[in-house]
């Protein structure tokens, strides 16, 4: 007995001990958090939602590093923020609030945890920052996810746009999730779940139409008609497309930024309009615009040429000897003043460029050269020949620009003093083949095509014509005043201050008006369409569900429209606070009612 006894003793001692239960006088904010953690990583859907953001993320990083350009990276871009903030995290948030905020209600979990003596606020405020916390980490995932695939899919370089861009993204959707939680807080304490779901709905789906009403009004504005005190009628979006260049040139928000400023400036200036562009005045004015860059030559240039074959001659100028015939040879001579100078020149200009301003205009202009080459596969001249003229300066006389027959017969003239039509003719014949009455030779590739191909002229020309354009209507529109009485300015008018009156209340498309502004366009990609004479498209990068800031007309005393009417636009710290206001009054009612809240 007493052996059984011993034995029983020594079971009794090795038995293990059983862990003391830790006891809190006062449970510490951080275990409430580790509570509610371990509570919503038993839903299979935050799993799911967790796995979808990362997923997302990893296709938008790849689709970055693929795609073509920035304009092409920014439309893709705002499609899935779109994605991302309006459905994901929506849909987490929501889930969220409904798991912490309504489920444990019903299984009574909250009222198990409340009655270890912890404080209501302080347990609200755990599952509060949870709930943030959890946006927080899948909203800085995303953005570390985003850049790592891009720059591993593209080959570790990487575009300090796309720094910009995925900052801003997750700055903004920091800020609308955090405006979002306190919202949906506010109505799941204040409405049943029903009610809370239908709502979050509505605003779901809001969220996608929030821009309409303004697409509406600008689409009807296409067929405005604005008339000025001159008489002169402009469409509307022209007025709208001169005043954003404007912008966008003073502001640098262009590609090549100096040379566009440079050239615009100089035009607006000198008051040039499309009407006198071609006058001689406007003409030495362009020139000097060039020549104080250096992109022209002081000295004149002599240009000759041997064995022309003759195909036919002037039939209308008796100037021309009788004589000559189809198939006489001929020497000939232009002498060309300011001509433009090579690219190889400009290499070297650039480099003893002595002035910073001076040498980054040279850079674009040099820059947009290779780019327009490269556009129309070496065959500007061909693209672009009738801008040769402007810039034709042949001396004329017959010792300095001429055809000379080889070979004359006896007692036969055997010079010409050339005339600008005649190279003109010549020149058109041998590029691109225009059988118009003048000279024309058979064999005058080489000089057309080699002597007389002034690569430089030829981006000169182009430049000129992308911007007279726009800076001739900005000019006559800063000028002259709006006849207020006409009929489309009154409609214009009035549905400006219909979508004003209503965009006071439409915070959502002012809310992502701050997204929008902050990110700006890929400047690098806002620049002349290189098939057409002077089209620009500064809105391709819009995204039609964003809210962009839109500015209306303003005139002055005088009935001009205003030189900073581009800054006449509700700002988005006013929709900002405002919600922020309103998120911070629904989150002081949800706290409110969760205190007063019978859990039993």
């Amino acid at each position: 007995m007493e052996l059984i006894n011993n034995n029983t003793t020594k079971e009794i001692k090795h038995k293990k001990k059983p862990k003391k239960l830790i006891k809190y006088s006062r449970i510490p904010f951080f275990k409430l958090i580790k509570f509610s953690f371990k509570s919503i990583t038993k839903e299979i859907l935050f799993y799911v939602l967790n796995i979808l953001v990362l997923i997302s993320s990893i296709i938008i990083g790849i689709l970055l590093a693929y795609a073509k350009s920035g304009e092409s990276q920014v439309i893709i871009f705002n499609f899935y923020i779109l994605f991302f903030t309006c459905c994901l995290m929506f849909v987490f948030i929501l889930r969220m609030i409904q798991f912490f905020f309504n489920k444990n209600f019903e299984d009574k979990t909250t009222y198990i945890v409340l009655t270890n003596q912890v404080n209501r606020v302080k347990f609200f405020l755990a599952q509060y920052i949870l709930v943030l916390l959890i946006i927080m980490v899948n909203i800085i995932g995303s953005f570390l996810t985003i850049n790592l695939f891009y720059s591993a899919f593209n080959l570790l370089k990487y575009d300090v746009f796309i720094l910009k861009m995925t900052v801003t993204y997750s700055l903004y959707t920091l800020l609308a999730t955090f405006l979002l939680t306190n919202f949906v807080i506010f109505l799941i304490f204040v409405f049943s779940l029903q009610t809370t779901t239908i709502i979050c709905t509505l605003l779901l789906a809001v969220s996608f139409v929030a821009n309409i009403p303004m697409s509406f009004v600008k689409a009807n504005e296409k067929s405005y008609n604005i008339q000025f005190e001159n008489n002169q009628l402009f469409k509307l979006n022209d007025i709208y497309d001169a005043y954003n260049l404007n912008n966008n040139v003073k502001n640098g928000n262009i590609k090549y930024k100096y040379l566009s400023k440079y050239i615009y400036d100089y035009f607006l200036n000198s008051q040039m309009t499309q009407e006198s562009f071609s006058s001689k005045q406007t003409i030495l004015l362009r020139t000097e615009m060039w020549s104080k860059l250096g992109l022209i030559r002081k000295e004149p240039v002599i240009v000759n040429e041997s064995n022309l074959e003759l195909f036919s001659k002037p039939l209308r100028d008796k100037t021309v000897p009788e004589t000559w015939k189809s198939g006489d040879k001929f020497d000939i001579q232009l002498t060309l003043n300011e001509t433009f100078i090579s690219n190889n020149e400009l290499e070297t200009l650039i480099s003893k460029a002595t002035s910073e301003n001076t040498k980054n205009i040279l850079k674009d202009f040099k820059n947009f050269t290779n780019e327009i080459t490269a556009h129309f596969n070496n065959n500007v001249q061909f693209e672009k020949y009738d801008l040769f003229y402007d810039f034709l300066f042949m001396e004329s006389g017959v010792d300095k620009s001429f055809l000379k027959k080889i070979n004359p017969g006896g007692g036969e003239k055997d010079k010409y003093a050339l005339k600008d039509q005649d190279l003109k003719t010549l020149y058109e014949y041998a590029l691109i083949g225009r059988n118009s009455d003048g000279f024309k030779f058979s064999n005058a590739d080489d000089l057309v095509k080699k002597q007389l191909d002034f690569k430089l002229m030829y981006t000169a020309r182009i430049l000129e014509q992308y911007f007279i354009k726009y800076s001739s209507n900005y000019l006559i529109m800063s000028t002259n005043s709006i006849k207020t009485s006409s009929a489309d300015w009154d409609t214009y008018q009035n549905g400006r201050n219909t979508i004003g009156i209503l965009s006071y209340f439409n915070l959502y498309s002012g809310l992502w008006m701050l997204y929008t502004e902050n990110l700006g366009f890929y400047n690098q990609d806002i620049w002349f369409s290189p098939n057409s004479d002077s089209k620009i498209y500064l809105e391709n990068q819009k995204n039609m569900f964003l809210g962009y800031k839109e500015y209306k007309l303003d005139l002055n005393n005088q009935n001009r429209i205003k030189e900073n009417t581009t800054t006449n636009y509700t700002k988005s710290w006013y929709y900002t606070a405002i919600l922020i206001g309103i998120s911070l009054l629904g989150f002081t009612v949800a706290l409110i009612r969760f205190k007063k809240y019978d859990f039993k």
